[in-house]
């Protein structure tokens, strides 16, 4: 994956066109208007309207979504506390831009949790429940043919968190929720992202397959090339979890 860091051209925040499903908007006006305007922006963000590196500034957001800095304010604290915003005291919040560095780390983070969900989900999981796997594949590859970036990105997330909650670890399926976050950014982040669909749905069949055969080693070997050519990692450091 080619890597490009520029920071787009961004428009406002108050300019963001944004538009939520009917399902999805009904289901928002059931929560607190801290919460409402927190799964606002973080859609906003997921859906690359709000861009990294973009800023976000209180009264702007607070004039889109038609309520007070308060909800706001509460809003960006809890997406920095995940890791989508960052905040600069008394100046203002940014959508978290992904440096190399930062990726990288990531993909560290990623490349051990995700072995690790593998090992749990070997020890709890059934063949029916690897079966349901492909159904989750299969949507990553629909909505790639169809042009569909956001859908892609979402699909593959899905996927592998579904794998962290066949090992049925609730502890470690927050911290792949919390992970996999920031995957989805750091995806639409690059700019010149390839769609690299064969190699995606290749991956998800690997380790589809060393599931059922509950092969560790193969599911291992899978998880750490596919990160080591997704993020750049150091092959001496991924060497330490293929051992």
């Amino acid at each position: 994956m080619e890597i490009r860091m520029d920071v787009p051209e961004i428009p406002s925040a108050s300019a963001a066109p944004y538009l939520l499903n009917q399902e999805r908007a009904a289901k928002i006006a059931t929560l607190s208007k801290s919460d409402q305007v927190y799964l606002h922006i973080k859609d906003l963000i997921m859906h690359y309207v709000l861009k990294p590196g973009q800023k976000i500034l209180e009264d702007e957001m607070a004039n889109m979504l038609q309520t007070s800095r308060t909800p706001v304010r509460e809003a960006l604290r809890k997406l920095s506390s995940e890791g989508l915003i960052t905040i600069y005291p008394k100046r203002h919040a940014e959508v978290t831009y992904f440096t190399p560095e930062m990726t990288k780390h990531l993909g560290v983070i990623r490349m051990s949790q995700d072995i690790l969900s593998g090992h749990l989900a070997i020890y709890y999981g059934s063949d029916a429940e690897f079966a349901q796997l492909r159904q989750l594949s299969e949507a990553c590859e629909i909505a790639s043919q169809a042009g569909d970036l956001y859908g892609r990105v979402t699909a593959d997330r899905n996927f592998h968190l579904r794998i962290t909650a066949i090992g049925k670890n609730d502890i470690l399926m927050k911290y792949q929720q919390e992970v996999y976050l920031r995957v989805h950014l750091i995806q639409l982040q690059y700019t010149s992202y390839e769609d690299d669909t064969d190699k995606r749905i290749s991956c998800h069949d690997s380790l589809i397959d060393a599931l059922c055969r509950r092969d560790e080693g193969a599911y291992i070997k899978t998880v750490c090339q596919r990160c080591q050519e997704m993020y750049g990692l150091d092959p001496k450091i991924v060497d330490l979890y293929r051992r």
